[in-house]
Parts: C-alpha cells; structure tokens; sequence
C-alpha cells in the first residue's frame, strides 16, 4: 500500500499543470499557488462521527490536503487507503492563507455558538465577502459540515496568514 506522502505525490501529479513536467499540456489545467497539510480535530474520528462513517478504515485519521489556486482554493482528505475526496472548494478569486480551525476548550459558563457548524475553515481571500473591505482584509469562516460561510471578520490592515489555537 502507498504511504500518505506517495498517495499525496500521486495526487499532486493529477492536479499540477503540465507545463512543470515538460510535457505539452493536453488541456489548460489551474496553478496551484501554495499547499498545505493540516493535522487538525477535523480528522479526530473520535470527535467527528460523520468522519468516522466516510473514514472507517481503521484508526488513523486522515490527512487533510489544503490546495490554493489563483482563483480559490480545495481542501481534500486523504485517509490511509489514499483515496481522496473533497470536502471543500471556494472559487471566488485567490486565497492568501486557510487554516483549519480546533474546537475551543469551553468551560461551563461559556457557550460554543458554532458547535452546530463545526469544523470550521477560516479563509483570507483577496476580496471579503462584503466586497468593501481592502484586498485581503477579511477573514470569511465557512463551516466544512454546510459548506456555508458563517461569520466575516474584516480587519483594518492586509492579512498576511492564519494562526488559531483552542483559546
């Protein structure tokens, strides 16, 4: 069986244009502006049963494949068996950094208002969805359960990339 890293190089090898191998490209293919790997509780099985149901394989949680484009941006799973599958796509103009974010420690006296909408997906991309705000002022945070944007944060100075932790 293929490792992650080899099931990732292959698929990487479907999606990169050819113009990097080349190779005359048959068809005009995306460019891919950046890659990131995410280990985040959106793959702890334990947490997320739906992703227990799609990845029941065994007791690995899948990679998650973050892919940026000059137009949006893909985010995959690749559990142990290396069979990819999308769980999100945006294509609204380019995307400068994504993240992942961790469910928040909650105490007793403190209420989870997106607990419901979880896993979220924080993006930065060049336009908010406001439309008003500077380019890459705005983080726009989608819930990768509905596949709907839940809240937008705009900020007053450009956005350079992403950090999140449970606080």
């Amino acid at each position: 069986e293929q490792s992650y890293m080899e099931s990732v190089v292959t698929f990487l090898q479907d999606v990169v244009p050819q113009a990097y191998s080349g190779t005359p490209p048959a068809e005009e293919k995306e460019k891919i502006i950046w890659v990131r790997f995410e280990n985040a509780d959106l793959n702890d099985t334990s947490r997320n049963m739906e992703f227990h149901e799609i990845h029941s394989t065994g007791n690995e949680p899948p990679l998650l494949l973050m892919i940026g484009y000059s137009d949006g941006m893909q985010v995959w799973s690749i559990p142990i068996s290396g069979e990819a599958q999308e769980l999100f796509s945006v294509r609204h103009g380019p995307v400068r950094a994504a993240r992942i974010l961790p469910a928040p420690q909650i105490s007793a006296q403190k209420c989870d208002s997106f607990s419901e909408k979880r896993p979220l997906l924080g993006v930065c991309k060049s336009i908010g969805s406001s439309g008003t705000s500077p380019p890459y002022c705005c983080v726009d945070l989608y819930s990768l359960r509905t596949g709907e944007m839940v809240k937008s944060i705009q900020f007053k100075t450009p956005i350079y990339d992403l950090h999140c932790n449970k606080r």
